[in-house]
């Protein structure tokens, strides 16, 4: 990366290879004294022009810690499954990618892959069936209290976050209470992760870093970021809605309490733009209690007013959603059919 003194600024730098306009700060020497130190405050190598200083944004920093956390996460089991593979460990120390991926990226594929709605959940099924199997064979079946919960990795391991949400939502009433709420904490603990707060083993967490270094702003901001880029299925619910909502109000408190004006984050989707007005409305404390269903919501102080209106949003959302899914499902089943020959000769 290169840094130009002249025009005091470096803009849509990159770093690793990833685009970052992260604004860098830079001063002369001359404004800071005769002395210049790297961003780890070890001096800099000597050179024939001014000392130059660098104050890296939020952004930067955050881009430089999760460099170091991707480092962190390459120890253990995560080599081969990404910077958050560490904290996702399974039985016979094989990475579960799948888990470790939806971190950064929560709409990545691959189980899910070229599947829509029931087909979703019946992979799923098959998926975790056999690995009940391949434990039973191994001389150790499923162990729900098994250590770190690497029984937990191991049996979902190579579920991308659609199927996860299949069967937290029990699609297709296929997965029993247990599996239910595995996969439940899985995705909070994904979700959690993408917002720099750990969650995961004990063993692995003085690896962690925060890379928001604290800016709760940033975090939230984050948040809005992972939970947009999840599957369609998952925006259908409605503490999908209401935690979108949340987040987003937020990000605004939180950004201008830094005396900063929040940018214009607000959702597409119909129940969680409802929600968000209510939220607005009320300037109260959803975050106490997330209502998971439509006749939970109507129920809640913050949401009254509101109420003629949800069954219009939650019709309109759950066609969104719906349509969505089967729309991505065909097209990555076309994406990876691979092309046909020519016709053969008669």
């Amino acid at each position: 990366m290169s840094i130009t003194a002249a025009n005091g600024q470096a803009s849509g730098s990159s770093l690793a290879g990833s685009s970052l306009k992260a604004a860098l700060t830079v001063l002369r020497g001359a404004d800071k004294g005769t002395s210049a130190n790297t961003a780890a405050g070890q001096p800099a190598a000597a050179s024939d022009g001014p000392a130059v200083f660098v104050t890296l944004s939020v952004e930067a920093q955050a881009f430089m810690a999760t460099t170091t956390a991707s480092k962190a996460g390459k120890t253990g089991n995560g080599g081969a499954g990404g910077p958050y593979a560490a904290y996702f460990p399974t039985r016979d120390g094989k990475p579960a990618t799948a888990l470790a991926k939806a971190v950064s990226d929560p709409g990545a594929v691959s189980s899910s892959a070229g599947l829509s709605g029931p087909a979703i959940a019946k992979d799923a099924r098959a998926r975790m069936d056999a690995q009940y199997e391949a434990m039973k064979a191994g001389g150790k079946p499923f162990d729900f209290d098994s250590f770190e919960g690497r029984d937990w990795y191991s049996l979902m391991g190579d579920l991308d976050r659609r199927s996860l949400e299949a069967v937290r939502s029990n699609a297709g009433g296929q997965f029993s209470k247990q599996e239910q709420d595995i996969a439940q904490s899985i995705m909070a603990q994904q979700e959690g992760l993408a917002m720099g707060l750990y969650n995961g083993p004990i063993s692995q967490e003085a690896s962690f870093v925060d890379p928001f270094r604290g800016d709760e702003a940033a975090r939230r901001k984050a948040n809005l970021t992972f939970l947009d880029a999840v599957g369609p299925e998952e925006k259908t619910s409605t503490e999908w809605a209401t935690r979108r909502a949340s987040a987003q109000v937020s990000y605004e408190i939180l950004t201008r309490e830094k005396g900063e004006e929040p940018e214009t984050l607000g959702s597409d989707n119909p129940l969680a733009a409802l929600i968000k007005q209510a939220m607005d409305r009320s300037q109260s404390d959803p975050l106490r209690h997330i209502p998971k269903t439509p006749e939970e919501l109507k129920t809640q102080a913050w949401f009254k007013g509101f109420e003629s209106q949800l069954d219009s949003a939650v019709a309109q959302n759950t066609a969104q959603g719906i349509a969505q899914g089967i729309a991505q499902g065909i097209a990555q089943a076309k994406a990876t059919t691979p092309p046909s020959g020519p016709a053969k000769p008669a």
